[in-house]
């Protein structure tokens, strides 16, 4: 029963928000968060506003009371003085009304640029810290939706809907007001029309939340497209695949088109019932308010003065009327948003973490299990010593797990059972900043910036300086190449280094991890993208980069591991050999099969 009577409750309340019957007990929390966190901060701004909106609802009232002399002293009684008394006040009113409706329409602008802002860089913030399995599950299409399409409609709605709720209600209620004061009868008879229109403006409500609903999911299908198609453009071109790709771009902006057209039909279908209702309202105005002036009960000045209010109470009325169907766009994107926004990740700091403290930089792991998906393990039982200063290499097949142990040690996800140790510390137990800021990583999938040579360089340490630039990238034998550039170091590299050759990225890349100078070094195929000329000099970088470093080297090229300290081979996720490049050759076992197999080609 208790459970009854508090369902009972959250339907009651959920009705009793005005006539928004959608408006449910989460809908109605997440509208309230919104306020709390990224309106009510800016209360300056929102009481200039809404002192403004009142100011603006109140003169609209004034100014048909106003014109209330015109008909009566002017027009019937012909008197020019009271004409040039009212046109003045008149102007005077329209006037201060404008500059009303100006100071509240910037404030709102203002509100609405701050709000924006806020919760587009609140929502990077939680989007950046998830993990990995976050971004597989999540293409970067769909999250730019959310911070285009998503916030945009949550600040529309917000913003609009207080402009709507504050200056409209002011201009509705000044104008009913007006009427009453000036014939209750006709007042009255007229509003017992407006509870008709509550049902439809409920019904087309629920039925746009859920077309906006499948908007928002076209709209995602579509960036995602475009993303894919651009990045993987070369693709695109070798293979022939632009008519393929025009024919996806066409189907999902067709998709998007048939849900505008359906939005629109519905999001349009009250402003003629609106129409109908304005019509039916003026026309039983002048027929009651005729034949009362007939009789001689209502002079023509209070009819006039009636039936321009109805004229103005119009406009705001419809939008209060078109209000349900915002607020319900609104909802489904603060629900969307929200959703990403409450995701927690799945890799964080635990709450009693610690920096990690390297001094021998020692890595052990102990009987690692892991798998992407679970029941499909990836590595069954591994474990592995690297001491301090030691190279150490992981080689094998595609698919054998190798990249999947820099996953771990870098912690883009959690082993499965066992332990990852540094220097005694689990690197579950230390914090993430303290554990990457200990690690350099060269990938074999480099990843540029559209920016300049040299800030690519100084991501690996913001405090370096120029110089520091220059000497990293000379070690790593990118100094020659980028000197021949254009601009030198000033050289934009484009979109993911779009400018660059493989190679030259690469050389960028490890350059980029000399500069952080940390103590342990991942290197992931970090000269797969090279002629052999570039490889020998980046080779020799390399080496003066790992020593005195502990290194773990995943090779596809075993010439470029032949002087590392132990060599593990992997094959289906176990390690199958373990020793020196001479030890491993002389087992004539699976190491020396890949190694001559490169050999002969």
């Amino acid at each position: 029963m208790k459970n009854k009577d508090n369902s009972q409750k959250k339907n009651t309340s959920g009705k009793s928000k005005l006539f928004w019957k959608n408006i449910n007990a989460k809908s109605y929390s997440d509208l309230k968060r919104v306020w709390l966190i990224y309106v009510l901060p800016q209360w300056k701004l929102l009481v200039i506003s809404i002192i403004f909106m009142i100011t603006f609802g109140a003169l609209e009232a004034l100014t048909v009371k106003m014109l209330e002399p015109v008909f009566n002293e002017v027009f019937i009684d012909k008197n020019k003085e009271v004409l040039y008394i009212v046109a003045l006040q008149v102007l005077f009113v329209f006037a201060a009304k404008g500059l009303a409706y100006y100071i509240q329409s910037v404030t709102m602008v203002k509100i609405g640029v701050n709000f924006t802002k806020r919760l587009q860089v609140d929502l990077y913030k939680k989007i950046i810290v998830q993990d990995m399995d976050f971004f597989h599950k999540n293409n970067s299409g769909g999250l730019i939706t959310y911070f285009i399409q998503d916030i945009g409609v949550i600040r529309d709605t917000v913003l609009n809907s207080m402009t709507t709720l504050v200056k409209d209600v002011c201009s509705v209620s000044f104008l009913i007001a007006l009427m009453f004061y000036k014939n209750f009868e006709m007042a009255l008879a007229m509003f017992l029309l407006f509870p008709i229109g509550f049902y439809p403006i409920v019904y087309f409500g629920k039925k746009i939340k859920k077309i906006f609903s499948k908007q928002q999911l076209s709209f995602s299908s579509l960036y995602s497209s475009l993303t894919q198609s651009f990045q993987g453009i070369k693709i695109v071109k070798s293979y022939n695949m632009e008519k393929v790709e025009t024919q996806k771009i066409e189907i999902n902006a067709q998709s998007i088109a048939d849900i505008q057209v359906k939005m629109a039909k519905n999001n349009n279908i009250l402003s003629p019932l609106m129409e109908f209702l304005g019509g039916f309202a003026a026309a039983a105005t002048l027929c009651y308010g005729g034949y009362k002036i007939v009789n001689g009960t209502l002079t023509t000045g209070a009819f006039m003065v009636f039936l321009l209010a109805i004229v103005a109470a119009y406009k705001p009325m419809k939008s209060l009327a078109n209000l349900n169907m915002r607020v319900q766009m609104g909802i489904k994107a603060i629900e969307r948003v929200f959703s990403i926004m409450d995701k927690k990740p799945v890799i964080f700091d635990s709450q009693d973490a610690k920096n990690l403290e390297v001094s021998k930089c020692k890595i052990i792991l102990e009987d690692v299990k892991f798998d992407y998906v679970s029941g499909h393990e990836v590595l069954h039982g591994i474990s592995m010593e690297i001491k301090e200063g030691e190279t150490i290499a992981i080689v094998g097949a595609a698919g054998s797990g190798k990249s999947t142990i820099i996953n771990l040690l870098l912690r883009f996800y959690d082993v499965k059972s066992g332990r990852i140790l540094i220097d005694g510390q689990d690197v579950r137990e230390v914090r993430l900043k303290s554990l990457r800021d200990k690690i350099a990583f060269v990938s074999q999938d480099v990843v540029l910036f559209d920016d300049t040579i040299e800030k690519n360089i100084l991501m690996g340490n913001s405090s370096a300086s120029r110089q520091d630039a220059i000497f990293a990238a000379k070690n790593a034998a990118a100094d020659d190449f980028i000197m021949k550039q254009r601009n030198g170091y000033d050289t934009i590299v484009g979109e993911r280094g779009g400018n660059l050759s493989g190679g030259q990225k690469q050389m960028i890349s490890i350059a980029r991890a000399m500069l952080k100078n940390a103590p342990i070094l991942l290197l992931d195929e970090a000269t797969s993208s090279l002629d052999t000329k570039s490889e020998r000099m980046v080779q020799e970088g390399l080496e003066k980069l790992m020593k005195g470093r502990t290194s773990i080297v995943i090779a596809h090229r075993l010439s470029t591991i032949v002087n590392a300290d132990r060599i593990y081979v992997f094959d289906l996720g176990k390690i199958v050999e373990s020793g020196t490049h001479k030890e491993l050759l002389a087992k004539n076992g699976y190491y020396a099969t890949l190694y001559n197999m490169q050999f002969k080609n």
